[in-house]
């Protein structure tokens, strides 16, 4: 693989996803479209739990169990276990917090 220093075009697809952590809508594009539908639906839904999310893509469970797994580690999605059956959830902020830097708090001081 070439870097993108020696004229290749990074692809948006292949890019890791920032630390884990609450994300914002504009990180949602970085997605490939199934699983940006997947969260898209989810935030309408305000969360499901597997069956419901297997039933409405109408894919293989152990396909969407990985698909689910890799968003969960990306941040996109919190599991909730303390209802029965487990509810995924959308994890999003509206937008990120600003960090002051700390020249700034001590100017205040």
């Amino acid at each position: 693989m070439t870097s993108p220093g020696q004229g290749e075009v990074p692809d948006p697809q292949n890019q890791p996803i920032a630390a884990a952590g609450p994300k914002t809508m504009t990180d949602l594009l970085g997605l490939a479209a199934p699983e940006r539908s997947l969260i898209n639906w989810l935030l309408r839904q305000r969360g499901a739990s597997l069956a419901d999310i297997v039933a409405h893509t109408q894919a293989a469970p152990a396909t969407i169990q990985t698909m689910l797994g890799d968003l969960t580690a990306a941040g996109f999605l919190t599991l909730h276990n303390d209802v029965d059956p487990a509810v995924y959830k959308p994890n999003l902020v509206s937008r990120k917090p600003r960090i002051l830097p700390e020249k700034l708090w001590k100017a205040v001081e």
